[in-house]
């Protein structure tokens, strides 16, 4: 439990918790991280206002993993949702509870849930029940006993709820919407020919629609994420007013792909101004190919439509977009930390910033995310504790995303049923100069699986021919190992080298004990 201050921690089972998810935020592309180009103006004030954690890392770098992971307080190997296809209903073992069953033990709180929390509400059903209201666009035919509602946007009509994807319908670019109008009429063709509504029947469309990027054809109130924030504002404002103590997660959208944008926040970047990474593949020195996708991105610069090549002015077009889209998430976030003290609430509310995972603008030749790169684990997190002593400061400890579940119990007081795979965070609130984690574990399924251990110092990952937990079988195809004090962007691997031998060997040793051996003395 948290040795922090007693008044302190009392006070915390009374506060309510805004629990802020973003989706494939890099924490590169964030002001208050280094980036003096994005503007991002509320989290950077918020990381002033509270604690930056500058070492956070996914335990799966793509949604569906990442997101079973802290939400259950289980990493990969537990929950077995290692990839999106894994669906979290049929993987994750029964008994197994999601946070919003364990906070249902405060009886004076509302468990409340507005936009992305999970991959797919569909596939995760049986993780619903603990929210008193969800609000969620994407339509799902299964019973719910709380409150289901929507959030008023262009979204929620009728002919976009049965295909939330026709927001592609507002593209400034007819022969855009044309040609989607197309693929969208052959993907429904084949659906009502009897093929199933696989990622192979799904890809042509959807990975046509990542490839877009720039203005949306819509104002930043139109676009689903404007939505989510002025409704989530609106609750706010009705809990504030009836005294109610709440746990509401806002999960927003951008800036996963399509990178698109209100025009107001696309004008901001200049595409000619933008400098390409400088991480480029042909500089890699013994990176295996299976760490980079094998040359494969997985959304945008799909190689689908050679027409979209990655180019580098389609680079430099990409990223500008994303800082845009960046841009208009940070204002997003900036309505709900405005409602906050519009209704005096600010200062009996525990506010939690981050995203599901990284994104790549380049690096390696990787475009989004799908890599054990840091790019692609490292997540931004900032955390305000109204009075805790650690505010304003940085935490340069390493923390994970599996972290918050047991961090989110502690705060209220609640008891989980079952073991979890985390530790809370909150002394690191108190005092976040302290020594804690040693290291964070990440995994992917690529070709099997690869699993890395990062330390503050090195980054050391195995790809094996399956996903086997099992470290005594011999199926290791691909080693690498990273020193990111000399070598950030991890383009030298170490991994066979004969003066790292004795490193390469702790390190395996680290990741072969888990990630109990990481915990804190």
């Amino acid at each position: 439990m948290w040795a922090g201050d007693e008044t302190l921690i009392e006070k915390t089972k009374g506060m309510n918790v805004l629990f802020i998810g973003v989706e494939d935020w890099s924490a590169e592309a964030v002001g208050c991280y280094g980036n003096d180009i994005v503007k991002t103006p509320n989290v950077d004030k918020l990381a002033k206002k509270g604690v930056q954690f500058n070492r956070a890392y996914c335990q799966g770098p793509v949604c569906n993993p990442s997101r079973a992971s802290f939400g259950t307080g289980l990493r990969p190997d537990s929950t077995l949702v290692y990839g999106n296809g894994d669906g979290m209903d049929e993987v994750i073992p029964e008994g197994v509870k999601f946070f919003a069953d364990i906070l249902q033990q405060n009886e004076e709180a509302e468990i409340v849930t507005s936009g992305k929390l999970v991959h797919i509400w569909s596939e995760a059903f049986r993780f619903i029940d603990g929210f008193d209201q969800v609000y969620y666009t994407h339509a799902y035919d299964k019973p719910y006993e709380g409150f289901k509602g929507e959030y008023a946007s262009v979204m929620t009509n009728e002919e976009v709820m049965e295909d939330a994807e026709l927001v592609y319908k507002f593209l400034p670019d007819s022969k855009v919407v044309a040609r989607l109008h197309q693929k969208r009429e052959e993907r429904e063709a084949r659906k009502a020919a009897g093929e199933p509504n696989t990622w192979a029947l799904r890809k042509p469309f959807q990975q046509l629609m990542a490839e877009q990027v720039g203005d949306s054809g819509m104002s930043p109130e139109e676009m689903e994420d404007g939505c989510i924030a002025l409704h989530a504002k609106d609750l706010i404002g009705k809990f504030a007013e009836n005294d109610q103590q709440f746990f509401f997660s806002v999960g927003f959208y951008a800036p996963h792909t399509p990178l698109l944008a209100p025009k107001k926040y696309v004008d901001m970047y200049d595409p000619e101004e933008m400098k390409l990474s400088p991480v480029l593949a042909e500089n890699d020195q013994g990176v295996p190919m299976i760490a980079k996708r094998n040359g494969a991105n997985y959304d945008i610069f799909n190689g689908l439509y050679p027409e979209y090549g990655p180019t580098p002015e389609r680079q430099k077009e990409a990223i500008a977009a994303y800082y845009a889209c960046s841009t208009y998430i940070d204002d997003q976030i900036g309505i709900l930390l405005e409602a906050l003290e519009e209704n005096g609430i600010a200062d009996n509310t525990v506010v939690i910033f981050f995203s599901d995972h990284g994104f790549h603008l380049g690096e390696h030749g990787c475009w989004s995310k799908f890599t054990l790169f840091e790019q692609s684990t490292r997540v931004p997190m900032v955390v305000y504790l109204p009075g805790a002593k650690g505010n304003g400061k940085v935490c340069d400890e390493i923390v994970e995303l599996v972290d918050f579940a047991p961090s989110i119990y502690e705060l209220w007081d609640v008891k989980e049923e079952h073991a979890l795979e985390g530790i809370s965070w909150l002394p690191l609130l108190e005092h976040p100069e302290q020594e804690w984690k040693k290291a964070a574990y990440s995994s992917i399924p690529i070709n099997g699986l690869g699993r890395s251990v990062r330390t503050k110092r090195y980054r050391y990952a195995e790809w094996r021919e399956d996903e086997t937990p099992d470290f005594t079988k011999d199926n290791v195809h691909a080693v690498e190992l990273y020193d990111l004090e000399s070598d950030p962007w991890e383009q030298k691997n170490l991994a066979g080298l004969e003066e790292f031998v004795s490193v390469e060997s702790e390190l395996r040793e680290l990741l072969y004990k888990g990630w109990q051996a990481a915990l804190p003395n």
